[in-house]
């Protein structure tokens, strides 16, 4: 027998199982399971009475609230596709999105109404407001639907559609299927250890690749889902909450990582980090601090995080910061990943020879929505090629260094920006570090933006004189811009095309300051 795989039914046998254990919880607010079955069954009634048909479009724009978690709930149970667009957006991004999505109802947050008001109009969809009284009224008007997995479900039918960024030249709305999701939730309840007793804070947007996830797996397991609204209330929500569990990327976690203002755990939280390689420093800081951390790596187009190196596998190991610094190993559910040489021949496991990552998994996309061209470029002969580049160590792990076109050739050799950004890390008083090329007649010249913790005092060329013994004469930074922030994504991640065009601009070519 065969029945679809999709995390709706995990979800339902929590409903049942456990009614009342907390589902949700927001400052003092608590929510158990059985309220928030009630509150799914009654928004099932409004979707559809709002005119969602079987596989139509859910827009959601809201930051990170109850009323978030209960369209990732609602929205697939009713037969709909959720498309969450990430808040953090400009209003040209999410107004161009909106229309790309081709929503049939909108759920959308009071807040940020007014940013995609006209367009939604203009193209007379139905707008559900949340973030406000006035929904949890509406809601206790209507009757219930009944709550089951929609009749005929495809398991290969998407249940989201994630845009990766907000950018209107080339937009990649990520086709994530029922079986995709529920993949992904088995690898979350292994790797993680979710229980009913855990407590996970949702600090990254659900937006990002829904909540990575989690969205789906804490109900999944019947643990509690803290959402948190404001990414700025991250140490006091992990003091106060009595969390066990936190995903994020480590540019969130740069203000608990400050030496001068470091944050001590009421308790160990397990943490899965991934977004961008974290340095050793940082990753024993965070241990120190109480995390038990789990290195992460992963695309939205691979359901997010697919590979990990679990800190509980390095016992006894003389090196275990720089190990736990690599991406590792497929989880569970992860498939197979690759690195390639260009002829496709794989490359040596010497953690030398960089290729790219190329990926074969339950867990990859069904594509890119309404974008062939850029769906076909990313999977070719039955692999995703991500287009970041990694080499392979002797224990078969993965460690990324660049993506494809980041890795600088400095007089004729590669030189990683990703390993120059690791030894600026090792100076205490380095926050963030980010190094890009300029370009000059002798080749890639490295150039590296650098952020300070608050208080620290430090100039660049003391910076450089830190890096020389560190580092070949010809990977040295040819110039350490101390700057106050770095330009980032919505999703927290540097913008290097950003920093690659004041390089260009200033014609950066002169010595480190």
């Amino acid at each position: 027998m065969n029945t679809p795989l999709t995390p709706l039914e995990p979800m339902l046998r929590t409903f049942a199982v456990y009614p009342d254990r907390p589902a949700l919880i927001q400052d003092t607010a608590v929510i158990c399971y059985a309220e928030l079955a009630d509150r799914t069954a009654r928004l099932l009634t409004l979707l559809r009475e709002s005119g969602l048909q079987p596989g139509g479009h859910v827009l959601l724009i809201s930051p990170n609230t109850p009323d978030a978690l209960l369209a990732f709930h609602a929205v697939p149970l009713a037969g709909g596709v959720i498309v969450p667009l990430n808040p953090a957006f400009g209003d040209e991004a999410l107004n161009f999105l909106s229309v790309h999505a081709d929503p049939q109802v909108a759920l959308i947050d009071a807040a940020h109404l007014p940013r995609v008001q006209t367009t939604l109009e203009t193209l007379n969809i139905p707008v559900i407001v949340t973030g406000d009284s006035d929904l949890a009224a509406r809601l206790g008007a209507l009757r219930p639907s009944p709550l089951k997995v929609p009749e005929n479900l495809d398991e290969d039918s998407p249940i989201s559609i994630n845009y990766t960024s907000g950018t209107t030249s080339d937009p990649k709305g990520v086709m994530l299927t029922h079986r995709n999701a529920f993949l992904c939730l088995g690898n979350l309840l292994y790797h993680l250890n979710l229980r009913p007793h855990s407590v996970l804070l949702h600090a990254l947007p659900l937006a990002h690749g829904n909540g990575w996830g989690c969205a789906w797996a804490v109900t999944a397991a019947g643990a509690t889902h803290v959402p948190l609204p404001d990414p700025r209330g991250l140490r006091e929500a992990l003091c106060v909450q009595g969390i066990t569990h936190l995903y994020a990327s480590p540019a969130l976690l740069t203000s608990l990582t400050d030496p001068a203002a470091a944050a001590t755990l009421p308790q160990p939280v397990k943490l899965l980090l991934a977004g961008t390689s974290p340095n050793p420093r940082v990753l024993r800081t965070l241990q120190q601090q109480g995390f038990e951390v789990l290195h992460g790596y992963g695309l939205t187009e691979t359901s997010a995080v697919m590979v990990v190196t679990d800190e509980a596998d390095l016992g006894g190991l003389p090196d275990a910061p720089q190990v736990l610094a690599r991406q590792g190993h497929p989880m569970i559910f992860g498939g197979q990943l690759d690195v390639v040489l260009d002829s496709g021949a794989a490359v040596p496991h010497d953690g030398q020879t960089p290729g790219e990552i190329i990926i074969r998994s339950n867990l990859v996309m069904k594509g890119y929505y309404k974008n062939r061209s850029a769906t076909r470029r990313a999977i070719k002969h039955g692999w995703l090629h991500t287009g970041d580049l990694a080499v392979v160590h002797p224990d078969c792990r993965v460690e990324i260094l660049d993506r494809e076109g980041d890795l600088l050739k400095v007089q004729g050799q590669p030189v990683s920006s990703a390993q120059i950004e690791a030894v600026l890390y090792r100076h205490p008083s380095v926050r963030e570090a980010v190094v890009v090329a300029a370009r000059s007649s002798e080749g890639d010249l490295p150039v590296a933006f650098v952020t300070l913790h608050p208080g620290a005092q430090v100039l660049g060329r003391e910076l450089l004189g830190f890096c020389a013994p560190h580092l070949p004469a010809h990977a040295l930074p040819r110039r350490v811009q101390l700057v106050p922030e770095l330009p980032k994504t919505a999703s927290g991640k540097v913008l290097k095309h950003v920093l690659r065009a004041q390089v260009r601009e200033k014609q950066v070519v002169q010595p480190a300051d």
